[in-house]
């Protein structure tokens, strides 16, 4: 395997989660008896850029009908708006600029950037989702983007002067294929900005969960500035973000620079967090199977007691972590979530029942496990008349215990 970004050989493998289905692959009830496509999840990491990344095997098409939508979340509105004004202010002076998202999703952030006079065009190949933005009013190409589809854009569009991808790098196969794509569509001078989860905090967290099928890299700063050196692109600005367990917002544009203080702080935090250190993802494995071991012990000890358990959330990490732990209906009653894509449905291959939160009132459970623990306190707010009942919660990561 060669690493997807910087193009070594000799990835370390340090973590066999086993097979898993794909993450979002909900099924039906009349799905349940029928085989289940399951893949080997094993976690590599390059110790040249620190890129952390899993082999593409998601079945072809995969993405053209998805389930995950941002706008299930409160806190993800006040992110995309925030964000929204920050690339308006800082990078699109004219109102003949041109925002593309790709990966624009449902339409979240770039419903914001529309709805503040933007000239916004998105890119997705999700169908399903594609239409929930143009019910918004929202221009949106539906595929998948690439050199080709870049070139489409260019000549109908015109040059991007702010490219925006939010959490969608992370899901990109073919890094190189994919900056070819920007290389062609961003204007000369045009900015380029990629939101995604950050190696530091994955691995001081030991938020394993966030790898699945469809995320098929954790990235660090040093990965971004190799990956971007095959294309003449420098990092010149960065945030640390709190969304999703801990990701960063990378800022880029054309033209080799020496890295200025924020890049090089980051470099250095990650080289102090020694994101390249094989000891350290062999630590970093051994706490996963701890996480395992523990969460597994605290549930059946509940259960022993008597006590009822659901899940709350249905996200892509969740069922990383439900199929790595094997805990199934007969540890978690059923999950709720707000996304009303996925009520119906059961979660892959551990086939546990997915409603709205309303049940949660009409049959209520003793404790919540947090499976969308990068929300926890959002959750906790939503589910304040739970808590007064006596319902308590239960965080996974970074290690098991009891919220009361």
């Amino acid at each position: 395997m060669i690493c997807r970004a910087c193009k070594r050989p000799d990835l370390l493998r340090y973590l066999p989660l086993g097979p898993h289905p794909p993450a979002n692959a909900f099924l039906r009830a009349d799905q349940l008896a029928q085989p289940e496509p399951s893949f080997d999840l094993d976690t590599h990491v390059c110790l040249g850029c620190g890129l952390v990344q899993i082999r593409d095997q998601v079945p072809v098409g995969f993405f053209d009908h998805y389930l995950y939508i941002p706008s299930a979340s409160d806190t993800m509105h006040r992110h995309f708006a925030d964000f929204a004004r920050g690339v308006r202010d800082r990078f699109l002076p004219g109102a003949d600029s041109l925002l593309v998202d790709i990966g624009c999703n449902d339409g979240l952030f770039l419903g914001t950037a529309h709805n503040m006079g933007i000239r916004t065009l998105g890119i997705d190949p999700a169908a399903n989702i594609a239409e929930l933005a143009r019910q918004k009013g929202l221009n949106v190409v539906t595929r998948y983007f690439g050199p080709q589809t870049a070139a489409d854009v260019l000549a109908g569009h015109g040059p991007a002067n702010v490219i925006v991808t939010t959490n969608t790098l992370n899901h990109v196969d073919d890094l190189h294929g994919f900056m070819q794509g920007i290389d062609t569509l961003l204007a000369p001078d045009g900015v380029f900005v990629v939101e995604v989860p950050q190696a530091l905090t994955f691995v001081e967290h030991n938020e394993f969960d966030t790898i699945y099928h469809e995320h098929l890299s954790v990235f660090s700063v040093r990965s971004l500035v190799e990956l971007y050196r095959f294309f003449n692109m420098s990092i010149f600005d960065i945030e640390n973000l709190d969304v999703h367990g801990g990701s960063m917002r990378v800022y880029a544009r054309r033209g080799h620079a020496e890295a200025n203080t924020v890049v090089r702080d980051w470099i250095e935090r990650e080289i102090a967090a020694k994101l390249f250190d094989a000891e350290t993802y062999r630590g970093a494995a051994q706490e996963a199977f701890k996480i395992r071991d523990g969460l597994l012990h605290l549930l059946d000890r509940l259960k022993a007691e008597g006590k009822r358990i659901a899940g709350y959330g249905a996200p892509a990490k969740g069922n990383t972590l439900l199929n790595f732990c094997r805990i199934g209906p007969e540890r978690l009653d059923f999950l709720v979530d707000r996304n009303t894509l996925k009520h119906g449905l059961f979660s892959p291959g551990m086939h546990i029942p997915i409603g709205g939160p309303e049940r949660l009132s009409a049959d209520p459970p003793d404790y919540l496990l947090l499976l969308a623990w990068n929300f926890a306190g959002e959750i906790i707010r939503q589910q304040s008349g739970f808590r007064e009942r006596g319902g308590k919660f239960i965080l996974p990561i970074p290690h098991p215990e009891v919220i009361e």
